[in-house]
C-alpha cells in the first residue's frame, strides 16, 4: 500500500500539468479510495492471524476476498494513462506506463504467493497499457505496445515460476519445521511445540475466558510389555496407541508424545466434563483395538495456576488412577480427586 501511495502521489505531480484541473486530483483520490477496503481487509486478517483465528481450513475465502478487493483498485489505477491529457499526452501516457510496469513487477514479488491476484493486477496493467499504446496510431506507442506484449509473456512466465518456487520452499520450510517438533516415532508433537503452543494457548485462554483442559495418558505395564515382546514391539505399540489418541481426538487437539510411554493433550476452549468424554472415549478405543490399557490424569485450566503446576495436577491424578487399579482416568480437582472408573 506504501509503494501505491508513493506511486499515486508521484504520478499526481507529473500529470497534473497536463490534465484538465482537479482530473490529476480526483484521479488519485480516486485510487486511494478504491484501495481503503482491501487495506482494512489485511488489518482484519492480521489481527484475526495474530489471534490464531486463522488456520488451513478458512484461509482459503480470504484469498477470494482479498482478489475482489484488488478488481476496483487496480482498475483505478491503470487508468492514469486514459485520463483526458491537453497537452503532452506522450509524457503523460509513457511515464504512466512505465509507472505502472515497475508497480506490476513489485507486485509480482508481493502477491506471489496469491496466483490469481498476481494474474489480476498484471492483465490489467498489460492489457491497459497495451490498447492505450496501439490507439494512439504512432509508431513510438506501437513499439511500446509491441514491448509490453513481449513483458507480459516474460512476467507472466516469472510470476508462474516464482509462484511454484515460493510455494515449494513454503512447503519444504513447514516441513522441515514440523519436523523439528514432532516425534520421529510416532509423528506425534514433541514438548517443544507443546510449550510453543502454550505460549499462545494461555494469553488467548485469559483473553477469552475460555478454559482448556489437559489428559496425561500412560500405557499400563508398559515396561513389563517391552521385556516380553522386544523394543520393536513396544515401539508399533506406541505408534498403534498414537493412532487410537488421534481417531479420537478433535481437530483442534494438540497431541504430544511427553516422553516415553506417556502422552499429553491440551484440549482447547474444553470444559472438564467435555475432557471425561474424550477420555473415556480413548480408553475405550485402546482396550478395542490394542491388547493393553491406559490410564489417565485430567485437569482443567481456570486462570489460577500456570501450565507446569496444571502439568503436576494432572500427573498426579495419572498416578492415582495406577494406584487404583490402572485402566481408568482421575480428574484432579481443587477440593480433592474425582475418580471414573474405566474397565475392560
Amino acid at each position: 500500500f506504501s509503494a501505491v501511495i508513493a506511486s499515486v502521489v508521484f504520478l499526481y505531480f507529473v500529470i497534473h500539468e497536463y490534465t484538465p484541473p482537479n482530473i490529476a486530483l480526483i484521479w488519485a483520490l480516486s485510487v486511494i479510495v478504491a484501495y481503503l477496503p482491501r487495506l482494512i481487509l489485511t488489518m482484519i486478517f492480521n489481527s484475526r492471524l495474530r489471534n490464531h483465528k486463522i488456520n488451513p481450513n478458512n484461509i482459503k475465502p480470504w484469498e477470494r476476498y482479498f482478489f475482489l478487493c484488488s478488481i476496483l483498485p487496480f482498475i483505478c489505477f491503470t487508468a492514469v494513462i486514459y485520463l483526458p491529457y491537453q497537452q503532452g499526452e506522450d509524457i503523460g501516457i509513457l511515464v504512466g506506463s512505465f509507472i505502472i510496469m515497475c508497480i506490476t513487477a513489485g507486485s509480482i514479488l508481493t502477491y506471489s504467493t496469491s496466483k490469481i491476484t498476481s494474474m489480476l493486477f498484471l492483465n490489467i496493467s498489460a492489457f491497459s497499457i497495451i490498447i492505450r499504446a496501439f490507439l494512439v496510431h504512432e509508431f513510438l506507442f506501437t513499439m511500446l505496445g509491441l514491448v509490453v506484449c513481449v513483458g507480459y509473456f516474460l512476467l507472466m512466465k516469472l510470476m508462474l515460476d516464482l509462484n511454484k518456487t515460493l510455494i515449494e520452499n513454503i512447503s519444504l520450510k513447514i516441513e522441515h519445521k514440523n519436523y523439528s517438533l514432532k516425534d520421529p516415532l510416532t509423528r506425534l508433537w514433541n514438548r517443544r511445540h507443546l510449550y510453543l503452543y502454550i505460549e499462545q494457548l494461555i494469553p488467548v485462554s485469559n483473553r477469552s475466558g475460555d478454559q482448556f483442559s489437559i489428559i496425561i495418558l500412560d500405557i499400563d505395564h508398559f515396561k513389563k510389555y517391552n521385556d516380553t515382546h522386544g523394543h520393536l514391539e513396544g515401539d508399533e505399540l506406541l505408534i498403534k496407541v498414537a493412532k487410537q489418541l488421534v481417531n479420537c481426538s478433535r481437530q483442534q487437539d494438540l497431541i504430544v508424545r511427553y516422553g516415553g510411554e506417556e502422552f499429553l493433550l491440551v484440549l482447547p476452549a474444553t470444559n472438564i466434563e467435555q475432557a471425561k468424554v474424550i477420555a473415556e472415549r480413548i480408553i475405550s478405543a485402546v482396550n478395542k483395538n490394542t491388547n493393553v490399557t491406559v490410564s489417565a490424569g485430567l485437569t482443567v485450566y481456570t486462570g489460577k495456576s500456570g501450565f507446569n503446576e496444571l502439568v503436576e495436577q494432572a500427573d498426579k491424578a495419572l498416578y492415582a488412577a495406577k494406584k487404583a487399579g490402572r485402566n481408568r482416568f482421575i480428574v484432579a480437582e481443587n477440593n480433592g480427586i474425582g475418580v471414573l472408573h474405566r474397565g475392560r
